[in-house]
């Protein structure tokens, strides 16, 4: 899994929202809530991973680093 800290993840709903918006394209996307900045995990399988973190920020979500 493909791990990056993002910002502006406040709540389950905002967890939500990126998983319901690129479930679909990406499979399973983890949410680490317990952590500040927030952890999002997805399995990018050779998908491109500008293209998933343009859509995390077209979310209002941006990717402050790979972890």
């Amino acid at each position: 899994m493909t791990k990056f800290k993002v910002a502006n993840i406040h709540c389950e709903n905002c967890a939500n929202t990126i998983k319901n918006a690129l479930g679909d394209e990406y499979g399973e996307i983890k949410v680490d809530l317990s952590v500040e900045p927030r952890v999002v995990s997805v399995n990018l399988d050779g998908k491109d991973e500008a293209k998933f973190k343009e859509e995390l920020d077209d979310l209002g979500f941006s990717v402050i680093g790979k972890i």
